[in-house]
């Protein structure tokens, strides 16, 4: 029955209580409107005194990494809230924390367990919470707009051994380069010493301070792997976890992690649709600049891999590593590929493999020649059983 048509019914019993003026029909009648009244009012009441809070301990989560959030239910009003429903409203895929509890004097607290299903800004909240009086005729609903938002990270998963240890990169190694191949930056001025040449004193601030000063130097910060991801939409396959993008960032970020804990650089080069280049700095962390980044990143590029402006700023760079990231068949870029590479002392080729994650099957013939390791990923490869190849192969 409606609470209109309970309503409705009550008030006819009432009239004709006192129509036919039967004397106990009038208690019968009073106690049934008296339920009626408290039952509307309970959950008014109730609610105005319910707090909720939600605390979540993100750290730096990536995908796949479990989550545990402590939820908590208080109540500082008089009325009584026997029955509460809790609910969730963030829309986070298989994860619905709430439930149906009952409050008293004391908070109602309780965890729950949920895992990182996909990269990217990951919001908990806001919460509902809904108060029903015991009889069930009536329940009053509010919302809680608290909010947690969280960056999730791509998978870091093990890779092969991609570059030599740092150990080898250092001094005048050919492979890597040498300080000595990047001029110095002014890093600053000190007061002139003696033995300091002509060409280190500052005129300028000397000719101010009445003192002669001399400027300091520093090596520019360089980048050991140059990383290049193809994000162009048109070359893309697959939904979800199981998909080139989410495969193609789960190996950048595998790559700049592993590069980062030898204590080398590392820069990243993109075709999306901003053309996004992270060079090293000296004022961040750059796998934290790189992470970030890759968190967020879409395959929305309209720039095939082919035409990008990356291959210029490539042959410009010193000698240094760098791994390209596609699922694109285009011979294009392996002739721009081996354009390079002549100047290049590694490079490195994961081809995602577009038939194996529902995409068009391309069986590309590659010919990167001798001095490229190529990898070919497929949907559902374990990325530390990668096997590298240094002919001529078919895909297929």
């Amino acid at each position: 029955m409606s609470k209109v048509a309970l309503a409705l019914a009550l008030g006819l019993l009432l009239f004709f209580t006192w129509i036919t003026g039967i004397k106990t029909a009038f208690p019968f009648a009073y106690a049934l409107w008296m339920l009626f009244l408290v039952a509307w009012a309970w959950p008014q009441l109730a609610i105005r005194g319910l707090t909720l809070s939600r605390k979540l301990d993100p750290g730096t989560p990536t995908v796949g990494e479990p989550f545990e959030e402590v939820i908590e239910v208080t109540r500082s009003g008089f009325a009584p809230a026997p029955w509460i429903e809790v609910r969730d409203l963030s829309g986070i895929a298989d994860y619905q924390p709430g439930r149906v509890i009952s409050v008293g004097r004391d908070p109602v607290t309780w965890k729950t367990r949920g895992v990182y299903r996909r990269r990217g800004w990951m919001t908990f909240g806001p919460t509902s919470i809904r108060v029903r009086e015991p009889f069930g005729l009536f329940s009053k609903e509010t919302k809680f707009g608290q909010r947690s938002s969280v960056l999730v990270y791509p998978r870091v998963r093990p890779i092969p051994d991609l570059i030599t240890p740092s150990a080898q990169q250092m001094g005048n190694s050919q492979t890597f380069g040498a300080w000595a191949d990047y001029p110095p930056e002014t890093g600053g001025v000190r007061d002139y010493t003696t033995g300091d040449s002509f060409g280190r004193i500052h005129w300028a601030l000397s000719a101010r301070h009445g003192r002669l000063m001399s400027k300091t130097f520093e090596q520019p910060l360089t980048t050991d792997l140059w990383i290049l991801l193809d994000l162009d939409k048109n070359v893309h396959f697959g939904e979800g976890e199981e998909s080139t993008l989410e495969y193609g960032i789960s190996l950048a970020a595998s790559m700049a992690s592993q590069v980062h804990s030898r204590g080398r650089q590392v820069g990243l080069i993109a075709n999306d649709a901003k053309g996004t280049i992270l060079e090293p700095h000296r004022a961040v962390r750059q796998d934290r600049l790189i992470l970030d980044y890759l968190a967020v990143a879409q395959a929305d590029g309209r720039t095939s891999l082919t035409k990008t402006l990356a291959w210029e700023r490539i042959r410009r760079l010193p000698r240094r590593a760098t791994a390209v990231i596609t699922p694109s068949a285009d011979p294009e870029w392996v002739r721009l590929l081996q354009a390079v590479q002549g100047r290049r002392s590694n490079m490195i080729v994961f081809y995602l493999d577009t038939a194996s994650f529902g995409g068009p099957d391309r069986n590309p013939s590659f010919d990167l020649g001798q001095d490229v390791d190529l990898y070919v990923v497929r949907c559902g490869d374990d990325f530390a059983r990668l096997v590298r190849t240094r002919d001529a192969i078919r895909i297929g």
